[in-house]
């Protein structure tokens, strides 16, 4: 109720006015219709004082006003309270925040300060490592010195074995070489088989390039008779659409046009490229080549290109 108040105060304080009004309607209006009959004063006569009800309105509307002021004053006072109370959480929020920081930079400060004592320890271990890897080393330097004479007597022994052995391996040398003589006249029989292979590879292949080469020129020796008969067809076909005007009446005159068209043949553009000199004749060329639409168009897809637009001479027959 209070919001309304506030939001439309001239409002309320008509709709005020105006119950008032019909209040004292229906309390002096029913002694307008009933007049009451004048009688005299029995004792002493009391002086009434009329009261005036658009000053009680408007010490109403000045209490409401005050009213009205003293809760904005209150609402002032919050606002100004939760502002307050927004700082004071962010400036604990910025407290928290920092102590928050102060902890990560010390637990960051023990990590490095632990960071650096693995490594301390990790070198020490690296010491201790290398001290006992040279150990290791000369162990096995004296051990190899043992083996090395050992290794001499087992050497002297290797090499009256070895001797035997060579026997038996120029015996298998001989084997081996004859083995390899087989192998390599196999290996050139093969490659002699695969060298056949390839020259009859590459005639087949030579004989399919000759096949494609004779089929692209049947193709172009097509194309060329289908250009020809299009090219045909689409005069014609302006000649038929064309109407001599009659101011060329008896002249022998052509005009070159340049035709764009559609796949469908459809003409899109038409346009006289070299005049005949008599601009009746240009635009009646140009007239018939509109009225032929749609032209002619080739069936064969590499010369639908060609036909979207083409340049052409034309002279009338008739």
């Amino acid at each position: 109720m209070l919001d309304i108040i506030r939001r439309h105060p001239l409002g309320f304080f008509l709709a005020v006015l105006m119950h008032l009004g019909i209040v004292a309607l229906m309390i002096f209006g029913l002694d307008w219709l009933n007049p009451p009959e004048i009688q005299k004063p029995a004792g002493q006569v009391v002086q009434a004082r009329l009261v005036d009800t658009a000053q009680l309105a408007s010490e109403k509307k000045a209490k409401q006003l005050k009213k009205q002021q003293q809760l904005e004053e209150k609402k002032k006072i919050e606002q100004q309270r939760r502002e307050a109370e927004r700082k004071k959480q962010l400036e604990i929020k910025r407290q928290k925040e920092q102590e928050k920081k102060k902890k990560e930079q010390k637990k960051k400060q023990e990590a490095q300060k632990k960071k650096k004592e693995e490594q301390r320890k990790k070198a020490e271990a690296e010491k201790k490592r290398k001290l006992a890897l040279k150990k290791k080393e000369e162990e096995k330097k004296k051990k190899q010195e043992l083996e090395r004479k050992k290794k001499l007597e087992q050497e002297k022994r290797k090499e009256e074995a070895r001797k035997k052995a060579e026997a038996k391996k120029k015996a298998e040398a001989r084997k081996k070489a004859e083995e390899k003589k087989k192998a390599e006249e196999k290996r050139k029989k093969e490659a002699e088989a695969e060298r056949k292979r390839k020259a009859e590879a590459k005639r087949i292949a030579e004989q399919k390039a000759r096949e494609a080469e004779l089929q692209a020129q049947w193709a172009a020796e097509k194309d060329g008779r289908e250009r020809a008969s299009v090219t045909a067809a689409i005069k014609r076909k302006v000649q038929n659409s064309w109407l001599r005007p009659p101011t060329v009446a008896g002249k022998d005159l052509q005009a070159t046009v340049r035709v764009r068209l559609n796949d469908r043949g459809s003409v899109l553009l038409v346009q006289v490229l070299k005049s005949s000199g008599n601009s009746a004749f240009d635009r009646s060329v140009v007239a018939a080549v509109n009225k032929a639409d749609p032209l002619p168009m080739p069936k064969s897809p590499t010369l639908l290109s060609e036909f979207r637009e083409f340049t052409f001479i034309f002279r009338p027959t008739k």
